[in-house]
């Protein structure tokens, strides 16, 4: 497995993913945030990068887990007690850090996702900064992991999210961009640069998809954002938008949420 996933590393580097980003409240105001990437088209280059031969004396991978950071701690209790104290530390800091991988070779699909618990929206932002500190701990260990990071639409999405807030008092729920957010015309010139260079990939780059998820325990009663779609039953709002459009006008995915009482 470790060797399948280092492979989707490097093809990742070649290729693109769409985005979901899921938040899911319980009654209370707690919730789980997840942070999903479809990289079904990462199996189709792989695929292709082999010949896109078929061999029906292989077995498909076909996996749905969920792992959790506290688990691990458990589980390497005693190599972690080897560490020094910052680091048992900064481990223990991440216990609340989920990682979900849903894959069907068969069928094409894989979704990967980390996220976090939290017990208040008010916490999301360190939850946001204790899986981008999972990543970069990974990265560490990693150096395809790493070079994803130091991509220029890695860098600009970062950029965008750094300005992205969130409030919710269990009646309305919002998603909004903070003042003064300005992507640097130096950074969308590296951006469309990078693209550029996508060569036969550059299509499938450029229709990367950025979608919001947002569940709830209610009923929704109405969604400011005319582009959202509210579920059958009410409880989950979605928004789904171009990438690259997404980071050149990231405010077009800002909505309000109000829910029934």
């Amino acid at each position: 497995m470790k060797q399948f996933l280092l492979a989707i590393a490097s093809v990742f580097l070649l290729t693109s993913c769409n985005f979901t980003e899921e938040i899911s409240f319980n009654p209370d105001g707690s919730g789980e945030f997840i942070m999903r990437y479809d990289m079904s088209e990462v199996m189709k280059t792989m695929e292709e990068m082999g010949g896109g031969k078929k061999d029906d004396g292989k077995e498909k991978i076909k996996l749905d887990s969920v792992m959790y950071f506290k688990d691990m701690l458990v589980e390497k209790s005693d190599s972690i007690a080897t560490l020094s104290l910052e680091e048992q530390a900064e481990l223990k800091n991440l216990e609340n850090i989920v990682i979900k991988m849903k894959m069907d070779e068969e069928a094409g699909v894989f979704d990967l996702g980390f996220g976090s618990t939290f017990t208040s929206l008010k916490e999301l932002p360190e939850a946001l900064a204790k899986i981008e500190e999972a990543k970069k701990m990974n990265s560490e260990n990693n150096s395809q992991f790493g070079k994803m990071g130091e991509s220029a639409v890695a860098k600009a999405s970062e950029s965008v999210f750094e300005y992205v807030d969130f409030t919710y008092d269990g009646k309305i729920f919002s998603r909004f961009i903070k003042e003064n957010y300005e992507i640097a015309p130096e950074d969308m010139e590296t951006l469309d640069a990078e693209i550029n260079e996508m060569g036969d990939s550059k299509e499938v780059f450029e229709a990367m998809t950025y979608t919001l998820v947002y569940n709830f325990p209610k009923e929704i009663k109405s969604v400011t954002n005319k582009n959202a779609v509210i579920s059958d039953d009410k409880k989950s709002v979605t928004l789904k938008m171009n990438f690259i459009e997404m980071i050149k006008s990231p405010e077009a995915m800002a909505l309000d949420v109000e829910l029934e009482d």
